[in-house]
């Protein structure tokens, strides 16, 4: 339950920082230099909580789709390591299957 409420509060404070005028033109778009790094800010908080709690709780499929989520959030906030998301989302789905399959 942790994990969801995080992920939502990563992605308001994502959509609060977000600009919110985004022109149609890629080559006209001035963005603030340090915008990625502000929405890399949250992402990172969240998981260091994660990476605390684990170490305290120990590991499961449950904490490994956390930190799909949570990495998928800090890859998408910096162009640079977009190739790195698909894989993240497979290791996300995966353990997101095995928990539904431990369950039942």
């Amino acid at each position: 339950m942790y994990w969801f409420i995080s992920a939502l509060i990563v992605a308001s404070a994502i959509f609060w920082f977000a600009p919110q005028k985004v022109s149609a033109d890629t080559h006209n778009s001035k963005l603030t230099p340090h915008l990625p790094m502000m929405l890399q800010f949250l992402p990172l908080v969240v998981f260091s909580w994660l990476v605390f709690e684990t170490v305290s709780n120990g590991v499961n499929y449950t904490t490994v789709a956390a930190f799909g989520f949570v990495a998928t959030a800090c890859l998408i906030a910096l162009p640079k390591l977009h190739r790195f998301i698909m894989p993240c989302a497979l290791l996300t789905a995966l353990a997101l299957i095995a928990m539904v399959l431990q369950h039942l």
